[in-house]
């Protein structure tokens, strides 16, 4: 979609973008220029209010997902916490990187904000740097490692699983299971779902 036309998609389902923020829309239109052919934009009439989440610590997402996507904001945050363990669990999607060609009059003035960044934060790695300047430039680039099929970061003892970065953890699974704000894909809501407390919203729903 073209800039034009996702301003009038955006004011045509105003349930779901209407209190979008600035930050949420500006990362749905990067995506959109990127992967026009594979993005799939959230309607009003696809989208469902979802109140009350409750996780209920079975790690089934952390599992099911094969690809956590990792933005700007959270590298840019683990760089400010000198977190080179999180940092170094993060891969680069190389089958991507040529997409940067796309953004080439802007990759020196990323680099440079990415120096800038790491030196104010008094840490320098070349593959934070690199991190720090490919999401800046893509979205969808940057991944977090796999370990036994799951997130790098699942622990789990056996009855319970916790995220090992739960403080700090990436904003995609922060906001997860919710698009924007209080609204969801009600596709998810399944009574086959992955995630047991969608399970048992979707049932909730059926018997209402």
């Amino acid at each position: 979609m073209a800039s034009e036309e996702l301003r009038r998609f955006y004011d045509d389902n105003p349930l779901v973008y209407g209190g979008a923020s600035q930050g949420d829309l500006e990362q749905l239109s990067g995506i959109c220029e990127l992967y026009p052919d594979s993005i799939r934009l959230l309607t009003d009439r696809e989208a469902v209010e979802l109140p009350r989440f409750e996780c209920r610590r079975c790690g089934a997402c952390c599992a099911a997902v094969k690809y956590v996507t990792v933005c700007q904001e959270d590298v840019k945050r683990w760089v400010s916490q000198k977190r080179l363990d999180i940092l170094g669990a993060l891969a680069i999607d190389r089958r991507r990187t040529p997409l940067l060609a796309r953004r080439k009059g802007r990759i020196e003035a990323a680099k440079s904000e990415a120096r800038s960044h790491l030196e104010s934060a008094g840490l320098y790695s070349e593959h934070a740097f690199e991190l720090l300047y490919v999401t800046m430039l893509l979205e969808c680039a940057v991944y977090v490692k796999r370990r036994d099929g799951a997130c790098t970061f699942l622990a789990h003892d056996g009855s319970t699983a916790a995220c090992g970065i739960q403080g700090t953890k990436p904003r995609v699974c922060e906001k997860f299971p919710y698009y924007i704000g209080k609204y969801t894909d009600r596709r998810l809501l399944k009574e086959d779902s992955f995630c047991p407390s969608l399970r048992e919203i979707a049932k909730g729903r059926k018997k209402g």
